[in-house]
């Protein structure tokens, strides 16, 4: 019978802050031959929680624990991510838990994860990548259907320069929170319809109206959809790790989501840029990569598209990142 234990542990970022400066309370999760238990650090909202679940679950003859930490981007609501520090906001107490021994393996939403990461850390597999679109929620079928001046919820520069170049007449306003607290303001008619990620409807199985949306028309966030398993380069059981790590890895979405992060490292991406990228497998076995950029008021969009061989993601992300930042004019463009 598989074993998989479920045990949550929270902890607040003011903890986190003291538990870096403390020595490590790493205990051995290896036992003869193979890992026994596992520790996986998660954000505390109810989508990275589901999220890390479906590792453990892809882990059944190891014995996992949750970690579950409360990071500054989970309780700063009332601004833009840009103003509370940025998306690496999600993702810097995790790594503090990976680095002082708290946690084995940290679970991240790949798109939360700026193009540089911790040292001493190393993202060690991506799992298979779920629907990568944006999903409208509410009762309008597409962006065409919504009237005049609707208005439109969502946290990403990137939807909202995207709709602003689309549909310039919309009234975009800032939401953020979890899945639940922004469906809860859309149901209280605060807004026509909220933007969300289609992975994150999905793996919460929430039971609400929304429609998947053509993809050029809003292309996704770099890595949208993917789960990245990040692990400390010094950890004891450094190789066990990695090993576990490969067994989860999908080759595919590793391949995707390399061009498109090596896209984003070269534009230096952050969430003050909207930047959109999507790489796909072609049946030929070559990968393509679309990318885009525009200005933050959307008035202005430039686009790329080119294939390369798979090898050569990372090649393929660069080399379409360096003709675009000709196209749009040089890093000024930049936010």
């Amino acid at each position: 019978m598989p074993i998989i234990t479920f045990r949550a542990y929270v902890y607040s970022t003011t903890s986190i802050d003291k538990a870096v400066t403390q020595p490590s309370t790493r205990t051995d999760t290896a036992q003869g031959d193979g890992l026994r238990q596992l520790r996986l650090a998660s954000r505390a909202s109810p989508l990275a929680l589901a999220q890390t679940r479906q590792v453990m679950a892809a882990l059944p003859d190891i014995a996992c624990e949750i970690v579950s930490l409360s990071t500054t981007g989970d309780e700063v609501l009332d601004r833009p991510l840009v103003e509370v520090g940025g998306k690496g906001v999600f993702i810097k107490t995790l790594e503090a838990a990976l680095l002082d021994g708290r946690a084995d393996m940290a679970v991240h939403s790949a798109k939360d994860m700026e193009a540089v990461f911790a040292a001493g850390t190393q993202i060690a597999a991506f799992m298979a990548r779920e629907d990568m679109r944006d999903a409208l929620v509410g009762p309008y079928r597409d962006i065409d259907s919504l009237p005049d001046g609707a208005v439109i919820g969502t946290a990403s520069v990137r939807r909202t320069a995207l709709l602003r170049h689309y549909r310039p007449d919309l009234d975009i306003r800032l939401l953020r929170g979890n899945i639940n607290s922004r469906l809860a303001r859309l149901e209280g008619g605060e807004f026509d319809a909220i933007l969300l990620a289609v992975a994150g409807l999905k793996r919460l199985d929430m039971q609400c109206e929304y429609y998947p949306q053509e993809v050029s028309i809003l292309p996704p966030a770099a890595a949208q959809g993917a789960l990245a398993i990040q692990i400390a380069t010094a950890h004891p059981h450094h190789d066990q790790l990695a090993a576990c790590c490969a067994r989860l890895n999908c080759a595919d979405t590793a391949d995707c989501v390399t061009a498109e992060r090596a896209a984003l490292a070269y534009l230096d991406g952050s969430c003050q840029t909207p930047i959109a990228a999507l790489a796909e497998i072609r049946p030929d076995g070559r990968i393509s990569l679309g990318l885009s950029v525009l200005s933050e008021d959307g008035a202005q969009k430039f686009d790329i598209t080119d294939t390369a061989d798979r090898q050569d993601a990372a090649q393929l992300g660069r080399s379409c990142a360096e003709r675009l930042l000709a196209q749009c004019g040089g890093r000024d463009f930049l936010a």
